[in-house]
This record gives C-alpha cells, sequence and structure tokens, in this order.
C-alpha cells in the first residue's frame, strides 16, 4: 500500500502567483490565509517526508494530536434542527444558535438557543376534518413548543481526521454534551433537559460544523394534568471559531 498523499495545493499556488503579479490587498491576504488553513490540517508534512526517507519501501502513517487549536476559543454556530418523536400530531422544526467556549481540546461550556415552528402532522389533520362520527371534527389538545435557552457542557473524548474525496481533509471530535434550562410552551415556562452526543467537524482553524443528536425532556400541560414529552432532537450546524486572547 502506499502512504497516504498529501492535500494538493493547487488552488492555493494559484492565489499565491496571482498575490505577487497583481500586489496584496486586505482582502486577498484573507482569502490565501484561508487556504492555507484548509492545506494546513492535511498533516505533519515534514515528518511523514522524513520517516518516508529512512524507510521508503514501509507503509507510514502519522497519528498526531489535535491540530485545530482549541485552547481558549469562542465558537459560534447558527443551527437547523428537527423534533424526532414528541407529539403524535406535531411537528416541530426550529432554528437557534450556539456559543461555546472551549477551556481545553477536551471541555468546552456554552449557551444554545432555539426558535421552534409548529405545524400538524397528518394525523392532527384528519381528526379536524373527519366528520363521520359525530358531524364535527376533534381539535388535538397541544402544548406546542416557542422558543428555549439552555446551558450545555461539552466533553471531547475522541478525535480523528478522514480523507473527504482527496480534496481536503477534516478533522473531527466526537462529543457528548448535558445540558438545562427553560423551555417557553403554549401554556408557559417550564424546566428541560437534554443530553446526547454529535461529531464537530473542524474544516480550518476558523470553520466548524456539527451534526448533533440528542435527547429532550420537559413537562407539558393539559387538561387532564401534566404530560412529561421525550424528544429526539437532530440537527446541524454551521459557524466559525475565534480566539479569546
Amino acid at each position: 500500500m502506499k502512504a497516504p498523499a498529501r492535500v494538493p495545493a493547487l488552488g492555493a499556488a494559484l492565489v499565491f502567483f496571482l498575490v505577487l503579479a497583481a500586489g496584496v490587498s486586505p482582502r486577498e491576504a484573507r482569502a490565501v490565509d484561508l487556504l492555507e488553513d484548509f492545506d494546513a490540517l492535511g498533516g505533519n508534512d515534514v515528518l511523514l517526508d522524513r520517516a518516508k526517507e529512512l524507510n521508503p519501501e514501509a507503509d507510514i502513517r502519522i497519528v498526531q494530536d489535535r491540530v485545530v487549536d482549541r485552547r481558549w476559543r469562542e465558537e459560534l454556530t447558527m443551527e437547523y434542527g428537527g423534533v424526532l418523536g414528541g407529539d403524535a400530531y406535531l411537528a416541530t422544526r426550529s432554528v437557534g444558535a450556539n456559543y461555546h467556549v472551549h477551556l481545553t481540546p477536551r471541555w468546552s461550556v456554552g449557551v444554545k438557543y432555539n426558535y421552534a415552528f409548529n405545524e400538524l402532522r397528518d394525523e392532527g389533520k384528519h381528526l379536524i376534518n373527519d366528520t363521520s362520527a359525530t358531524g364535527k371534527g376533534v381539535i388535538p389538545e397541544l402544548d406546542y413548543q416557542k422558543q428555549s435557552l439552555m446551558g450545555v457542557v461539552n466533553w471531547y473524548p475522541i478525535y480523528g481526521k478522514m480523507n473527504l474525496y482527496d480534496l481536503g481533509v477534516v478533522h473531527f471530535d466526537v462529543y457528548a454534551l448535558a445540558g438545562g434550562g427553560q423551555v417557553e410552551l403554549e401554556s408557559g415556562r417550564t424546566g428541560t433537559w437534554t443530553a446526547g452526543g454529535g461529531v464537530g467537524l473542524w474544516f480550518s482553524q476558523r470553520l466548524t460544523s456539527r451534526l448533533e443528536m440528542r435527547y429532550q425532556t420537559y413537562e407539558a400541560s393539559r387538561y387532564a394534568g401534566k404530560r412529561d414529552m421525550d424528544l429526539a432532537v437532530a440537527s446541524f450546524q454551521m459557524g466559525f471559531l475565534h480566539s479569546l486572547f
């Protein structure tokens, strides 16, 4: 087997020659920095070259520490998510924002805000439109979400990197999260708790993405009494990292 090829730097080379020919403006300098970020995440090229020179016949791979610096860095992401399960008559989707402070590569704390959009599922529409039994439809009793705000703690025990069809190398962390806060329902505010996990994808020292799945619970109010709601929430996030100091 051959050693993994390094990430092609054709785009960075083209920008470099254009900068030499036309002079460097602040905007062009930022473009060069971004391309260098992507290219640099491929791995420890110098160490790999030296190891291959010592033993060119061997299949050599490097296991390295996390390349993306996450000590005292802040991360802001925008989120789109959907609720799986929950109320059988209601479909809930949400948009939101997350702010994390990475204390170390293994730990971060943050705040999660979501604004919910609700619509009736087919089962709920059927209850309203079905007049065969009594001549009237039935309106289901719903205590739907409006918005939520939670504090969360994230733990990143597993990290690695993957080659995306030789287009670039993306570093990632598998993480677990837990937190709690308040959710605003149609009936008012109540406490909520969440736990889950996901994969954080670090495309460069600045650009990030997350795929997340978490469990969330809260108590909804009904005319017949309180009811515990057990939700599975899947979400996709995009954002950026920035140094705190």
